[in-house]
């Protein structure tokens, strides 16, 4: 009996570490999508609510193949009616050095240096990623997959708790099975409930590569809705010269 027992025990353990080890596969895969590859995009953002809100951006990212600046990335205003208008730069660095982010200010467009503020947007396209951070630090589970119209997706739950134990804040995420694209997010408050769901639909493969080209958001907090579409969408464009070089506009 006792050695039944064991070979059960030894089952379970087996079983736990396997799922682990899928899990992290899945989230490092879909932070890893789009290494190496240069892209460039504009992004419409319409915001409802108390108030409507309009904006347009060129979004454009690059790596670098020399020197210590692992990836740059430049979210410049398009359409903008004010003289000088906010742009964002961002650097990540290698060996996990400090990302650096920068932006300059609407009236003045002196550059100013946020790398450690956070963000108050109720959406940005970084929500639909995995940092390394995240991956390490906090508890995933993965659920039974689902299909979400012509795709299979994996649906993990990935919880992140304080140094007391406790649950801060938790989201759940559905990530196809053939190319990590993140489909679905939503995103639960400490004591689970739901606060913001984000929808990626459209869904399009431009030179092998898979792109949202609408994406849905609901923030419940706010009682807001957020319709995102990209279009524009360039793989290895030719970026203009300092594009990616923070500096007062």
């Amino acid at each position: 009996m006792k050695i039944i027992q064991l070979f059960i025990y030894l089952a379970s353990i087996s079983f736990t570490f396997g799922e682990e080890l899928s899990v992290d596969k899945i989230l490092l895969s879909t932070l890893h999508r789009l290494d190496s590859i240069n892209h460039q995009f504009s992004v419409n953002i319409k915001e409802t609510g108390k108030k409507e809100k309009i904006k347009n951006y060129q979004i454009s990212i690059q790596w670098p193949e020399k020197g210590d600046i692992l990836k740059r990335t430049r979210v410049k205003p398009i359409q903008n009616k004010r003289k000088k208008p906010s742009s964002i730069w961002e650097h990540q660095f290698k060996d996990r050095q400090k990302t650096k982010r920068w932006m300059t200010m609407p009236i003045t467009g002196k550059l100013k240096d946020i790398s450690d503020k956070k963000s108050t947007k109720k959406f940005t396209l970084a929500d639909l990623e995995f940092t390394e951070k995240e991956i390490a630090e906090n508890e995933h589970s993965l659920l039974p997959s689902e299909v979400i119209g012509d795709h299979s997706v994996h649906v993990i739950k990935s919880v992140k708790k304080g140094k007391n134990g406790k649950v801060k804040k938790s989201k759940k995420i559905w990530i196809d099975t053939n190319d990590y694209l993140i489909h679905k997010a939503e995103f639960y408050t400490k004591s689970g409930r739901l606060y913001r769901s984000v929808e990626c639909t459209d869904v399009q493969t431009i030179e092998g590569i898979s792109f949202p080209l609408k994406i849905f958001v609901k923030d419940l907090k706010s009682k807001s809705e957020i319709f995102v579409q990209l279009d524009k969408i360039e793989i290895n464009p030719q970026f203009e010269a300092g594009l990616f070089i923070p500096k007062d506009q």
